[in-house]
């Protein structure tokens, strides 16, 4: 089993693009797009319109119940602006793979039988799509999560004969073998390199994360001999083009954030 692993395009569709092309030879067999695929002042529906077009297997993260449930007026400006982007069709297809109100739909994406009865997915942790499983919001930035918070995070939720969690929605890409059997994956974000959050936690009310690159992330992961290895992969795109585009739409920060990997200081 040979799986690519994508999360957090936001709809930047020259980094979609460049992961897609960079998947050709890699003999991948399915693709887990772990969420928040639209959100962003980019191309949303021409990213969508890409998405829909593809095999792929996806989860629904925090943006699209945001965009899917919360009346416009009360999303945010990233939010509001895809929402206003999005057609009927386009917005059927998100709600079709990522309806996070229906249950049954939640427990399919958590454990995608077609994957095998070993492989986990979420958008964030296990308990929240808002929570960082692999980092710790402390201050102005992200610290790696300790071991005791990872465990708290799992809160006995990933059953043991799952063998590979994968997860998103801090952009990081990490991977880390929890204990003897299971490997937990968080590809990076294909779209946002950098960004500010200010999304309550206990140690942090507002924060950053940068990975210092502009360019687009995502893992493949391969079952051998029953256990799982994982490549974090960093693919270089014409991300100026999204940048320009970031500025059209009168975000410097995110054209900041694309072209450098960092977010602005005031």
């Amino acid at each position: 089993m040979r799986l690519a692993l994508v999360s957090d395009i936001h709809g930047n569709l020259a980094a979609l693009d460049a992961v897609i092309a960079d998947m050709k030879n890699r003999h991948i067999q399915c693709v887990v797009n772990l969420g928040d695929s639209l959100s962003g002042p980019l191309l949303p529906l021409e990213t969508a319109e890409r998405l829909s077009s593809l095999p792929w297997l996806h989860v629904a993260g925090n943006h699209e119940r945001q965009v899917l449930r919360l009346p416009i007026e009360r999303q945010n400006a990233t939010d509001a602006f895809t929402s206003r982007q999005l057609n009927p069709t386009t917005r059927h297809w998100l709600a079709d793979h990522a309806d996070p109100c229906d249950a049954r739909l939640h427990q399919a994406q958590m454990w995608p039988q077609h994957l095998g009865d070993d492989v986990a997915l979420c958008h964030g942790s296990p308990r929240s799509d808002v929570e960082y499983l692999l980092e710790t919001p402390v201050g102005e930035s992200a610290r790696l999560a300790s071991w005791a918070e990872i465990e708290e995070r799992l809160a006995g939720l990933v059953p043991e004969h799952i063998t590979l969690l994968a997860c998103g929605h801090s952009h990081v890409p990490r991977s880390v073998r929890w204990g003897s059997g299971l490997l937990i994956v968080n590809p990076g974000s294909v779209g946002v390199p950098a960004f500010e959050d200010d999304h309550p936690h206990p140690f942090s009310s507002f924060h950053r994360v940068e990975n210092g690159s502009p360019d687009a992330r995502y893992a493949v992961v391969e079952k051998r001999n029953k256990q799982w290895s994982c490549e974090l992969i960093s693919v270089p795109y014409d991300h100026e083009s999204m940048a320009l585009l970031a500025e059209q739409r009168q975000r410097p920060d995110w054209a900041y954030a694309l072209r450098t990997g960092r977010m602005p200081r005031a």
